[in-house]
């Protein structure tokens, strides 16, 4: 198995890599939320810039002061409405937001795999600066019925990183993304979780069985299920 490695944090077998969202309307309450991600136990640090009220209005000087005011490595997020964002795909926009992101050398940047045909070129970029980039898919109605094929196909892809987030119905659906992680995580580091209350095993035995990033909160939370900073330290020592 791969180790990941986002910026200067590398998962180990005995625990993944923990990060929180930064979630923001303004450049200014980003930068508050940073500071606090700053200060916490966290490893990663993953900006979610579609909170932004007009991403496609960023500016450098502001990407580039988010990225410098990051003490820790930054992942940078623009999720689509389709996977459960708070921007629709804007072509033009979201170019020049990751074209911001990868000229201020953050870590790593989050790519929707649906998406690739359209952005390979961010892709490609990216990973030409030594940015990790990471190919993410979620589900959130429901847990595909063959997981190991889903995770295949993506491992397939150009991207560096696997990211899978699914909505199990019940206990049996959790523990088939984990058997599945299992068995898929061999070639390209993997991160993998069932959100919701129902999932939420997922996130503290999940590196058990080969995923070695998983999300929690420092206040607000970007998905369903995510513990907190503090529940996910503690657990984990």
């Amino acid at each position: 198995m791969t180790n990941l490695k986002i910026g200067s944090a590398v998962a180990t077998p005995e625990r993944p890599l923990i990060a929180v969202p930064v979630m923001g309307e303004t450049v200014n309450d980003v930068l508050v939320m940073l500071e606090q991600a700053n200060d916490s136990q966290t490893d990663v640090i993953e900006w979610r810039v579609d909170y932004l009220t007009d991403p496609g209005e960023l500016q450098a000087s502001q990407m580039q002061t988010i990225a410098f005011n990051a003490d820790k490595p930054l992942i940078v997020t623009w999720r689509t409405t389709a996977e459960g964002g708070q921007e629709d795909f804007d072509s033009i926009a979201y170019h020049w937001v990751y074209q911001l992101a990868i000229a201020s050398r953050v870590a790593a940047v989050d790519v929707e795999v649906a998406l690739l045909e359209e952005v390979g070129d961010v892709v490609e970029d990216a990973q030409s600066q030594g940015i990790t980039v990471i190919g993410s898919r979620h589900y959130f109605d429901a847990t595909p019925a063959d997981l190991d094929a889903e995770l295949q196909s993506m491992v397939a892809t150009s991207v560096d990183v696997v990211k899978l987030a699914v909505m199990p119905n019940d206990s049996g659906d959790v523990q088939r993304l984990l058997d599945a992680t299992k068995v898929a995580n061999q070639t390209k580091p993997l991160i993998t979780m069932a959100m919701g209350e129902l999932g939420q095993r997922s996130r503290f035995e999940g590196y058990q069985y080969g995923s070695q990033l998983t999300f929690a909160s420092l206040g607000e939370s970007s998905a369903p299920g995510q513990p907190s900073v503090t529940q996910l330290k503690a657990h984990f020592e």
